[in-house]
């Protein structure tokens, strides 16, 4: 038999070194089936969030897309995607709305499919620096993994993960950051980053700055990171001149926002606050009896809990000790996890650094997002806890236990991060239906905006309804999105010929506001054997409204300029050229 060469040899001791003969910093290696739990456990996060983005994501505008398609329709170009919204630059996310716009029929697809390839990209970024990093043991990195994947993939986060108008925004940011992150840890434990690597992670910190607000605490994420590494000053001034550039150049930005209200002890509180509101949902069954309600029978039990709870200490979105003590505990576990990661640089490992950095990006995110909303919050203090910050403040919880599981990945601390996991499936099933429910919204105002019936004021639903109107009215001219379907086209037209009539119960009707008339309605009812995904809705041989499919038989939509007193027929009419 042939000599092995030196290559081949050199494989060999890689693949032996990334086995079991890691250096042990903690006992004896955990049982195998403990590595292939965690293993799994984020793959079936990460599968489940998959599913869930393709199958509940709105198809059309919901929310704030109205008002950023009313923008990018009708402004010029640069100026249309270089601008501030509501405080927020979103360069990224404007360039491929606009695209989707003006080049791909304002399809919505488009956008969530960036937005899951954004999310999936942060997380193999994340698990690149876990999975070199050959000093923590198999089942520490693994742990770790299944850590990284609750921080990005869980459905805690569906308001930013399922909706591709935020998806864009957050995961941009996250993505920006994480590739920023490895080139610093790429170096090796022991070299600081050199002043290439360093301006290449600020120059990323820049870009995110401008795909959303929340982008510029990446800067100290940096800064964290460099302090823990005890890198030479220079490498601070990199980064410090990167952050100065970033705000002036934000401030230059037509919307950006005027000047700050200074409350420092009210800004405090919502900044704690803010960051424990991932315990909310993490625990959602137990403390909120509204949610205990809609789980399956297994999980009802925890009413009991749940109501404890609330006799105890109040309504949990409105509660402010015991949060803002949880934040406040948070807060100085980072700080002197942090402290003595740094006296302990030597031997602190690139998973904790990992871990430290992103906590320390989702406190400098609680520190914006109180300077900029202290009015907002003070008016309505339960938008502190609301799903659509939990992107970002998840990651202070996840950061922290990456830190200490793969610092000393102890029996007790895998136990922890397993009990973790397992409390996160409540809000997984819970934040899913959540979800539904606003597509169905956002599909109930879109199908309406088509027909020209509008939302209400004060309604139920988050879309705005001048902000709706606006936006109808825009993609209307340039006839995309929603309006692009071509059911659309025959609103206001005789039926087509070739179209079936099919029978129907109708549950519901009732009066709903409208653009230009007062004989608007909105309708409910059962319709069989239809395969279409809408169906136009007839007066006296006139389409006047459609339906969309609700849930198997039941449909639901809108009509309008229905004459009184005349039978509302419903055709289909999918197969029609």
């Amino acid at each position: 038999m042939a000599a092995e060469s030196p290559a081949a040899q050199g494989i060999k001791r890689d693949i032996a070194q990334a086995s079991d003969a890691v250096p042990r910093v903690d006992g004896p290696a955990a049982p195998r089936w403990v590595v292939r739990g965690f293993l799994v456990a984020a793959l079936a996060y990460v599968a489940f969030a998959i599913v869930a983005t393709i199958v509940v994501s709105p198809r059309v505008p919901f929310a704030d897309a109205w008002r950023h398609y009313e923008r990018l329709l009708t402004l010029p170009f640069p100026g249309s995607v270089f601008s501030a919204d509501n405080g927020h630059p979103e360069v990224f996310a404007n360039l491929v709305r606009y695209a989707s716009l003006h080049w791909l029929g304002g399809s919505e697809g488009v956008q969530i499919a960036i937005g899951l390839l954004l999310a999936l990209a942060t997380l193999g970024v994340l698990l690149q620096v876990v999975w070199r990093t050959r000093e923590v043991p198999l089942e520490g990195r693994a742990a770790a993994a299944f850590v990284l994947t609750l921080g990005v993939f869980w459905l805690g986060n569906a308001r930013g993960l399922l909706h591709d108008n935020e998806s864009l925004q957050i995961y941009s940011v996250l993505l920006c950051l994480a590739v920023a992150l490895s080139l610093l840890l790429g170096a090796g434990r022991q070299a600081p980053a050199s002043l290439m690597r360093v301006a290449a992670a600020t120059a990323l910190c820049f870009v995110a700055s401008f795909n959303f607000g929340s982008g510029i605490a990446s800067f100290g994420a940096l800064l964290a990171l460099l302090f823990v590494q005890r890198a030479p000053l220079s490498r601070f001034y990199v980064v410090v001149v990167g952050l100065v550039l970033a705000a002036v150049c934000y401030r230059l930005l037509d919307g950006s926002n005027g000047r700050l209200l200074l409350q420092p002890w009210t800004q405090a509180d919502i900044a704690l606050r803010w960051l424990a509101a991932p315990l909310i949902y993490l625990f959602w069954p137990f403390v909120d009896p509204a949610v205990t309600a809609t789980l399956p029978y297994p999980l009802i039990h925890a009413g009991f809990i749940a109501r404890l709870w609330t006799a105890v200490f109040g309504n949990v979105y409105l509660n402010v000790i015991l949060q803002a003590v949880a934040g406040a505990a948070l807060t100085i576990t980072i700080v002197f996890a942090t402290l003595q990661a740094r006296r302990r640089h030597e031997s602190t490992n690139d998973v904790v650094r990992l871990g430290l950095a992103l906590a320390w990006f989702a406190l400098g995110v609680a520190v914006l997002v109180a300077l900029v909303r202290t009015s907002y919050f003070i008016a309505l203090p339960s938008q502190v806890y609301a799903p659509r910050y939990l992107p970002w403040s998840s990651l202070a919880w996840a950061g922290l236990l990456l830190a200490l599981v793969a610092q000393r990945p102890a029996r007790a601390r895998l136990i922890v991060v397993a009990a973790v996991g397992l409390f996160s499936l409540a809000a997984e099933l819970g934040m899913t239906q959540v979800m539904r429910n606003e597509r169905n919204d956002a599909e109930d105002t879109a199908l309406a905006a088509v027909v020209g019936v509008w939302p209400e004021a004060g309604g139920r639903s988050e879309n705005d309804a001048r902000e709706t109107r606006v936006g109808a009215h825009a993609l209307q001219h340039a006839q995309v999105g929603p309006f692009a379907w071509p059911e659309a086209a025959l609103i206001g037209q005789s039926v087509p010929t070739e179209a079936t009539e099919r029978a129907v119960n109708w549950l519901d009707i009732r009066r709903a506001t409208a653009d230009l008339t007062s004989e608007a309605i909105r309708l409910q009812g059962t319709v069989k054997d239809a395969s279409c995904s809408r169906l136009l809705v007839v007066a006296e041989g006139t389409v006047i409204g459609l339906l969309r499919r609700e849930r198997q038989n039941l449909w639901s939509g809108a009509a309008i300029n229905a004459p009184l007193r005349t039978p509302l027929l419903v055709f289909e009419s999918c197969n029609v050229r």
